[in-house]
């Protein structure tokens, strides 16, 4: 896959990354109160370009985000390494455009709800059997990504 040319990479307090496909997604998913209280610690482009995440209307208003004219891919490439040891534990760390791909093939491969997981598990299994999940049916706990 092929990045977006605005895909966005922000990373928050906890070392998490959340990738966006556009600027547009990123601020119309992120929260004017949580850039607000720096809850995000570094946006940048997927080639290491330095962004600015900002809500100039206060914790109310609206995201923006927007390009510096900077560069810093030996931030991004530390930043997305510890992203992979704290995030990722047991998978080979991967450069930042090979993550941010990596996390943008993830969030959007289709989801089966809750309702169609029950069903396909009822179908599945015969009377007196005991349900059984498969390992793609627990929720793990884990976040980052991108949206």
């Amino acid at each position: 896959m092929d990045l977006p040319p605005d895909a966005a990479l922000i990373f928050d307090q906890d070392e998490d990354l959340s990738v966006f496909e556009s600027f547009v997604h990123a601020t119309n998913y992120l929260e004017a109160i949580d850039v607000s209280d720096r809850e995000y610690t570094a946006a940048y482009s997927p080639d290491g370009g330095v962004l600015a995440l900002t809500a100039p209307e206060g914790w109310t208003g609206s995201v923006v985000l927007t390009r510096t004219g900077r560069g810093d891919l030996v931030d991004l490439e530390r930043r997305v390494a510890r992203y992979w040891q704290r995030h990722q534990i047991g998978k080979p760390p991967r450069d930042p455009l090979e993550t941010a791909r990596f996390l943008l093939d993830r969030d959007n491969q289709p989801r089966m709800g809750w309702l169609s997981r029950v069903t396909g598990l009822l179908r599945r299994n015969g009377p007196g059997d005991e349900p059984t999940l498969s390992s793609r049916d627990h929720f793990t706990g884990q976040s980052g990504g991108s949206r």
